[in-house]
């Protein structure tokens, strides 16, 4: 009896939470287990703190065995001690659930082939559920050929798929924005970290360039290195794309909070919508606004940003000039 095409389907692919904050939201979900990823950057971009910072997460909250593989990369102790001072480091973890290797000297001596051998074996041996390779592009500098290159990328994917290990390969950003490398179009996914100079500032953004098996949040989301790792902050109209309810559709009115404005606006705002009070300084923005938040219930909740002034200096103008909003204030 031949199965029908339904009954052939593969079943939906697990997920791996990166456990950085943001990230897995962007993703939705988290990573593919048993993918290839790679993490491209410039130097100090963040690569080698984030892909530390997911085996981590990986073996602490999900119980799994992490391998960090270096090509030519930072030196284990330094890059130890520069990680010690990150809230997800656990020094109790290191050898037995997360085992540092450097394998450039096989690579060097006996090409791709025998990194590729190291590895397996040491996936096989050590039951590993992840993996990061380091510097691939110390890998690519090796390769005789671009097809031999290929290879080891496929080889990858071998050892990936056999063994159920999701594995991340971090690397450099090609030198011309549009140039593709070949790894990019066999890998499962690619995300791109920058760093932009806008005149005095900096700011630090990651790109999800291809993710298979699933969408994801599109565009430039923000991202910082702080005390506590890695931290990535969805971009805000990607994620909120779609209303969290049904809009009704009201026409109703909504109070100012001011009884004058209430009449000459025949009853109020519309309900759902967006009003400018523009002015000058000491015209009365704020006042109004103040006036309009009083209106604020338990089913209805208001929220106040602030760009000026201090909730303490805001609090006190509140005591003067809001008395409605001073008795319901938190």
């Amino acid at each position: 009896m031949v199965p029908s095409p339904l009954e052939t389907i593969p079943a939906p692919l697990e997920r791996v939470t990166s456990g950085v904050p943001g990230l897995d939201t962007i993703l939705r979900g988290g990573f593919m287990r048993g993918g290839i990823y790679i993490f491209q950057g410039a130097p100090g971009a963040g690569k080698t703190i984030l892909s530390n910072q997911i085996c981590f997460h990986h073996v602490r909250d999900d119980g799994g065995c992490a391998l960090f593989v270096t090509l030519l990369a930072e030196n284990h102790a330094r890059m130890i001690q520069h990680l010690r001072g990150l809230s997800f480091f656990d020094q109790d973890l290191v050898a037995d659930k997360v085992t540092y290797l450097s394998a450039f000297r096989e690579m060097r001596d006996d090409g791709l082939k025998a990194l590729t051998n190291l590895i397996r074996r040491e996936v096989q041996r050590r039951h590993c559920s992840m993996l990061v390779i380091d510097g691939l592009v110390s890998a690519r500098a090796t390769a005789e050929t671009d097809l031999a290159f290929k290879e080891f990328i496929h080889d990858l994917q071998e050892i990936a798929l056999a063994t159920d290990c999701t594995t991340f390969l971090t690397t450099n950003l090609p030198q011309q924005a549009d140039d593709a490398s070949p790894e990019h179009t066999m890998v499962d996914g690619l995300i791109e970290l920058n760093d932009r100079t806008y005149g005095w500032r900096a700011e630090s953004d990651l790109q999800i360039r291809k993710f298979r098996g699933s969408g994801f949040l599109r565009g430039r989301h923000a991202y910082k290195i702080t005390d506590e790792g890695f931290v990535a902050h969805p971009r805000i109209e990607a994620l909120l794309a779609h209303p969290s309810q049904e809009d009704q559709g009201s026409v109703a009115r909504t109070s100012s909070g001011v009884t004058g404005l209430d009449r000459m606006l025949n009853g109020g705002l519309p309900g759902a919508s967006t009003t400018m009070i523009m002015g000058p300084s000491g015209a009365g923005k704020t006042t109004v606004s103040l006036h309009f938040l009083a209106r604020s219930t338990e089913a209805e909740p208001g929220l106040m940003f602030g760009f000026y002034e201090t909730p303490t200096r805001l609090m006190a103008k509140v005591d003067d000039i809001c008395k409605p909003l001073a008795g319901t204030r938190r």
